[in-house]
């Protein structure tokens, strides 16, 4: 690693050693393992007699989940990246090395071909930046607390090398306003917005959505028709409430899913409540996939596999099986070789790209000169908001996702904010959309942050009164149109602004369906490199390991081995069984103010009510 870039570079675990979340363990390992080329100085060459069992370039999510489990599995990991920092297409930069990112891209280097139409803006010149202060992910993600890759970081114990807060605050963007997520049983009783006949119809969803046995209520006819069609005809519900459920609580990008699929990734969220807390996402401080990373790269490091940054393939004979490195090293690998897209030299990257079909994410980063924490529940210091398809100016014919991080998140100084929106809208309209997304933000956040009660009608004050509306997204909701109307004066300051077209094999309609996430299959070049997946537009982590285990059985032939050390301790392992008996007794009964909800109306109502099956 250069002396500019090891300066330029963030606080590591190792130097930061961060207080553990209250959700896990507080005990923690006597010496978080160093990684080359961060707390170690990086090699300067490999041995030319250097053999590895895998050769794997690129220390993304996928490569380096794969890293740690094959060396724990016992083979000899060789594992290296063309960059100067650990990640991939899944890094955490601070704004200096986003700034040689954009260089870089301009350049032609090799990692770049899987990026178009790239915009970079540092305003440096009326900000004064400290470059470390800030992570910035290329990929940002979320963590449902029931998910395979959260169980995965407590069996590897890689969770020791991460710090995780909660996030609960979901918003869906209507009527000109956030609304703030109507996603559990309390939220319907204490919303006095709702009438009694809505509140029976959200009941009666949730009541059905968190039954075991689901699938078999739904009629063979109904299953593969489109969710928003089902959710009116089965359950009566309303366009706003459909939008809420199926693309703010299901983080649903196609508006056009079917009933089957949509309903897993609406479930996937209730069944994330109240497992360690009244919250069903989390995310890791101080950067979001590539901290992962990190993690996963140390438990690898400990287990043996060596690591070098800075160094990428040139080429390899599939017959000699001899990879030639950039640092003049000759490489004998007796099993495989892996590679992400971006590591691949630039004739197997343009033979890949001419015969693979790539979809489109298109991304905006911007770091705000802002708190936000207006947008944020006390103690909290993230949000997500969602503009459902047709709620835009722009008439975006598909959601535009949006994760806001605050500076108790560790990305960003204090007073600062980070903005992620994205869509895969074709690019033709994608910039459009993401334009008329940060306007209605930038209008919102203004009217939150610089009320006066002297714009307030009596309307406003009586709906405040009776509804317990507070000033933050979830409170606007139900303001009447004077101050809908509001428009500040005031100019939001923008410290960065990036965006960018990020291409990928994963087909953005079925992300995490076996079709869509390229399940059983496995992409090789021509010379037998097998290729790891791509970042796709899943705001959450499902799918990545399914994709490790994926490369993971090609080489050693089977998964069921796949992680299989034990790591814990016994009071390591009582967390881990207490952990799945909270999915497994997670319920939700109907106590008496429920039934009191379901039984108020009258028969004829209750009628018109039932779900037949």
């Amino acid at each position: 690693m250069s002396s500019s870039s090891y300066t330029d570079r963030r606080p590591s675990i190792v130097e930061r050693r961060p207080s553990s979340v209250s959700a896990f363990s507080s005990r923690r390992p006597s010496v978080i393992p160093e990684l080359q080329g961060i707390e170690k100085p990086n090699i300067d060459s490999l041995p030319n007699d250097l053999e590895c069992d895998v050769l794997i370039c690129g220390t993304g999510l996928i490569e380096s989940i794969l890293a740690a489990s094959l060396s724990w599995q016992g083979s000899k990991v060789l594992h290296i990246d063309s960059n100067q920092y650990y990640g991939d297409n899944f890094a955490t930069l601070t704004i200096e090395q986003l700034k040689n990112w954009f260089i870089n891209s301009k350049l032609n280097k090799i990692g770049f071909k899987n990026y178009k139409n790239i915009k970079f803006d540092l305003n440096d010149y009326n900000y004064k930046i400290n470059s470390k202060d800030y992570g910035i992910d290329l990929s940002p993600k979320i963590l449902f607390t029931k998910s395979n890759l959260l169980n995965l970081l407590i069996k590897s114990r890689v969770y020791h090398y991460l710090e995780f807060q909660s996030l609960t605050n979901f918003h869906t963007f209507e009527n000109n306003s956030f609304g703030k997520l109507i996603s559990s049983k309390e939220d319907i009783f204490t919303n006095n917005s709702l009438n009694l006949l809505s509140k029976r119809k959200l009941m009666k969803f949730l009541k059905f959505i968190v039954n075991d046995n689901y699938l078999n209520l739904i009629n063979e006819n109904d299953k593969l028709i489109n969710l928003k069609d089902f959710l009116i005809k089965n359950f009566k519900i309303d366009e706003i409430f459909s939008n809420e459920l199926i693309f703010t609580l299901g983080l649903i990008n196609n508006p056009n899913i079917n009933t089957i699929d949509g309903l897993k990734r609406i479930r996937r969220y209730l069944l994330s409540l109240n497992i360690y807390g009244n919250f069903p996402t989390l995310y890791s401080k101080f950067g979001g996939p590539g901290e992962i990373s990190q993690g996963f790269c140390r438990s690898a490091a400990v287990a043996g596999t060596i690591y070098k940054l800075n160094t990428n393939l040139i080429n390899f004979n599939k017959n000699t099986k001899i990879a030639n490195l950039n640092d003049g090293s000759k490489i004998k690998i007796n099993e495989k070789l892996v590679s992400s897209i971006n590591q691949l030299n630039n004739n197997e990257n343009n033979n890949f790209f001419n015969n693979e079909k790539f979809y489109e994410i298109s991304r905006m980063i911007l770091i705000v000169d802002k708190s936000c924490n207006e947008w944020f529940n006390e103690g909290e210091f993230s949000s997500i908001i969602v503009f459902p398809p047709n709620s835009l100016n722009s008439n975006n014919e598909y959601p535009v996702e949006c994760l806001i991080m605050g500076s108790g998140s560790g990305c960003c100084p204090e007073g600062k904010c980070i903005w992620y929106l994205h869509t895969i809208a074709p690019t033709i309209n994608s910039e459009n959309d993401l334009n008329c997304a940060l306007k209605k933000l930038e209008e919102n956040y203004l009217r939150e942050s610089n009320f006066n009660f002297e714009d307030f009608t009596e309307d406003d004050l009586k709906l405040i009164n009776e509804n317990k509306l507070g000033l933050t997204p979830s409170g606007t909701l139900k303001l009447s149109e004077s101050l809908k109307k509001f428009k500040s004066k005031e100019k939001i300051g923008y410290l960065l602004k990036l965006q960018f077209v990020q291409l990928t094999i994963v087909d953005q309609l079925n992300c995490l369906n076996e079709f869509g996430y390229n399940k059983n299959k496995i992409i090789k070049t021509n010379d037998d490199i097998i290729i790891s997946n791509m970042p796709s537009s899943e705001l959450s982590y499902d799918g990545i390991i399914d994709e490790a285990k994926k490369i993971y059985k090609e080489i050693v032939g089977d998964d069921v081995d796949f992680f299989d050390v034990d790591f814990e301790d016994d009071e390591e392992e009582k967390e881990m069984n207490d952990y799945n008996n909270n999915i497994n007794s997670m319920s939700m009964e109907l106590d008496d103010n429920e039934q009191a909800i379901m039984e108020d109306e009258s028969e004829g109502q209750a009628g018109e009510m039932e779900f037949e099956l």
